[in-house]
């Protein structure tokens, strides 16, 4: 009687022709389908997608050309400068997403999404991210490389820049030493000996001024005496003709030796005028003033001595026969004292003019008196000065110095390095692999799932019904070799059905499983489906009639199906799921088969999946053990 269940089974699926074809084609049209709808996609995992575009500016208008260039959005474009119109139209399911694009570019571009659709939702946002990350790092790119420009071009002026401060400084150096040599030779003046000086030529010619004015009064008593002697000429005429020959000679004479003496006076004066308008303190000049003043009292005295003389002389022109004559050089030494006259008045003017130059002399000693003070103030600052610049270059130059470390150290790194200082390259491990590669585990799962449970439950449901049970198991064979038979059939069926997806996979889309993968896969599929068989036929001890058994199956099987990870990650679920999701049967044969057919592990990486759902499978058939009996027994 052992087989005798297996073989039974056999016959009514190949019996019923419909069904062994739908055995077979369903895993096909499954495969064939899920394959068409996962083969196809995107990179980026999603295509034509509405996005709402509004505002504008030239770096907004830059990413959406970006965009553009991918076939992921389909830009619908929208005249306003509201962003609430772009908002309104997602809101609206007018597009998928919108962004809008304020004009001013320090303002923050908005990006509205519909975040009902979970599952593009995050993609977009990613795929906007990606894109202003790269509009971001050409912007600064450029700009930094602008800069790196200029920081070289600073970096070739530093070096003229410190030699500038150096002669800065040195310059400095410089004028504070001139400075130094201009109150050296300030100090080499002696304002005291020159306002003493001074002191002495205003006496001096307050001195002459006082002369000249005796002179002129002299001059005066002279022509006087002159007049009272042409008087008196007459009356002497009758002398003798020698005596007035011989007076006419000496008079002569002293008329030359006195006009010789005026000459030189006047020329010593015009030599002093020249040559001690300076510094008359000097002995040379001191002693050329002596001269000239020795030269006008001699000359005075000489006129002051002859007068008689002349008068004499006057006398005998009167006596003799020329009086006439000696009146009119009487009359011409007149008209001569009268011009000396008009000379002293000349030359007391311009002794006060004189006086008035030596007091302005005498201000300018004290002015500069005032400036040699002033440049001793100078000089002290211009230490202190000379001091804090040296101080100061010295800084300088040193951060001349360190600010040319630091620009060299910069811009030896390239622009690029800056602008994107930590580089992410994105290396798939899986790079030889499509998108279905990576559901293949999934996808036999669920279909596995699905077939085991619905196959399970409604099998023992239609023995129960039909009450073939009852007469199976009225025969020798048990109730557990009967179970044990219908779970064999079951997972023959299920693993012929997870041979011919395999095969669907290979065929249309060139899904290879490495031969050595094989064995491996081919256990997990057959403990993976002993599994599910077990807890179905545990369901279908509970349902009274085959749409009952198919409601508790999808009951059990929709939440296990979303809380196996296919769907939704572990990673977004709370943490109470996660340990529900993890203990599902469902979960552990999805990781078995990852770790065969994406990870190629060996057996000791996928055995712990394997025994937990050995044990769901034997609890489940223990369970449908049991309830069973009891319910023939009752």
């Amino acid at each position: 009687m052992t087989g005798s269940v297996i073989k039974k089974d056999l016959k009514v699926y190949i019996r019923h022709k419909k069904t062994l074809m739908l055995i077979f084609i369903a895993p096909i049209l499954i495969m064939v389908l899920i394959g068409s709808v996962f083969s196809g996609a995107s990179e980026g995992g999603v295509r034509d997608v509405k996005l709402g575009v509004g505002g504008g500016s030239e770096q907004g208008k830059q990413i959406i050309e970006e965009l553009n260039k991918s076939s992921m959005f389909i830009i619908v474009e929208e005249n306003t400068t509201d962003p609430a119109v772009i908002e309104e139209g997602v809101r609206k399911g007018r597009y998928s997403a919108g962004i809008f694009i304020p004009e001013d570019e320090t303002q923050s571009l908005q990006l509205f999404l519909d975040n009902s659709r979970v599952q593009i939702a995050p993609v977009i946002s990613t795929a906007f991210l990606s894109t202003t990350e790269k509009m971001s790092y050409e912007l600064t790119f450029g700009f930094i490389s602008k800069l790196w420009k200029n920081l070289k071009q600073m970096e070739s002026e530093l070096k003229p820049l410190k030699e500038g401060v150096v002669m800065i400084n040195r310059s400095i150096v410089n004028l504070n030493g001139d400075t130094r040599n201009v109150l050296s030779s300030m100090d080499e003046i002696d304002v005291e000996s020159l306002n003493e000086s001074i002191v002495v030529m205003k006496n001096s010619l307050e001195q002459m001024r006082k002369d000249l004015l005796q002179s002129a009064d002299d001059i005066n008593a002279t022509r006087q005496e002159l007049r009272e002697l042409d008087r008196n000429v007459s009356s002497i005429q009758n002398d003798t003709t020698e005596l007035r020959d011989d007076l006419k000679y000496v008079v002569d004479n002293i008329d030359a030796a006195d006009a010789s003496m005026q000459d030189v006076q006047n020329q010593m004066h015009i030599t002093y005028n020249l040559t001690c308008s300076i510094d008359p303190s000097t002995q040379q000049c001191v002693t050329m003033a002596l001269a000239i003043r020795q030269l006008r009292d001699t000359r005075a005295l000489m006129l002051e001595k002859t007068g008689r003389i002349r008068t004499l002389h006057s006398n005998l022109v009167t006596i003799s026969q020329k009086s006439a004559e000696l009146h009119e050089k009487l009359e011409k030494t007149d008209i001569k004292l009268q011009k000396m006259q008009e000379s002293i008045i000349i030359y007391t003017s311009e002794i006060s003019n004189m006086y008035g130059n030596i007091s302005n002399i005498e201000n300018t000693v004290a002015a500069l008196a005032d400036v040699k003070n002033q440049s001793y103030n100078v000089s002290f600052q211009m230490e202190k000065l000379t001091a804090e610049m040296g101080n100061s270059s010295s800084a300088l130059t040193s951060d001349i110095d360190r600010t040319g470390l630091v620009i060299g150290e910069v811009i030896e790194r390239s622009p690029r390095v800056i602008a994107a200082p930590i580089k992410l390259d994105r290396i798939p491990v899986f790079r030889n692999r499509s998108y279905l590669d990576f559901l293949m585990p999934g996808i036999i799962s669920i279909v596995l799932m699905f077939i085991s449970f619905l196959l399970a439950s409604i099998t023992i449901v239609q023995e129960r019904s039909k009450k073939t049970l009852i007469r199976t198991l009225l025969t020798p064979l048990s109730l557990g070799m009967f179970l044990f038979e219908k779970t064999a059939a079951l997972i023959i069926i299920a693993f012929i059905q997870g041979i011919i997806m395999i095969i669907v996979a290979f065929v249309f889309y060139g899904i290879l499983i490495p031969p050595d993968q094989l064995v491996q896969l081919f256990l997990i599929i057959l403990v993976y489906a002993a599994a599910f068989i077990g807890i179905g036929m545990a369901l279908a001890t509970l349902a009274e009639s085959e749409n009952t058994a198919m409601l508790l199956t999808l009951v059990l099987s929709i939440p296990m199906l979303f809380l196996s990870g296919v769907f939704f990650p572990f990673e977004t679920m709370p943490e109470l799921m996660i340990l529900l999701g993890n203990a599902l049967p469902i979960t552990m044969g999805i990781r078995a088969l990852e770790t065969v057919l994406i990870y190629q592990k060996g057996f000791e990486a996928f055995s712990v999946y394997l025994i937990p759902l050995l044990v769901y499978g034997l609890a489940g058939l223990g369970a449908a053990y049991i309830l069973l009996k009891r319910g023939i027994t009752d």
